[in-house]
């Protein structure tokens, strides 16, 4: 994507998801989970983890591996990745609810 693109709109980097040094959500059950390796991939999983489950609180398994399709893992993490996502959006949701 060009700079131009973006002009004059609310850009979010990795940086930008935690609440102080509280971690989001995603990024807990990325550790948890053992889902973070070299780290190569790891600030694209995270951001597009994140957009998916502002969208949808509850992906599937095809959702999940939808979002993250165009992020590279040099490590053939998927697996810990994917259930990463779907435990944070178990985590997002059942702190909705309470």
């Amino acid at each position: 994507m060009l700079a131009l693109e973006v002009q004059n709109q609310n850009i979010v980097t990795i940086e930008g998801i935690a609440d102080g040094i509280k971690l989001h959500p995603v990024q807990e059950t990325m550790t948890e989970e053992g889902a973070l390796q070299c780290g190569y991939c790891t600030p694209a999983m995270i951001l597009n983890a994140v957009y998916l489950l502002k969208k949808n609180q509850s992906p599937s398994v095809k959702d999940i591996k939808t979002c993250i399709s165009g992020t590279i893992c040099r490590c053939t993490g998927y697996t810990k990745i994917e259930k990463a996502i779907a435990s944070a959006a178990k985590k997002l949701y059942q702190s909705a609810k309470q």
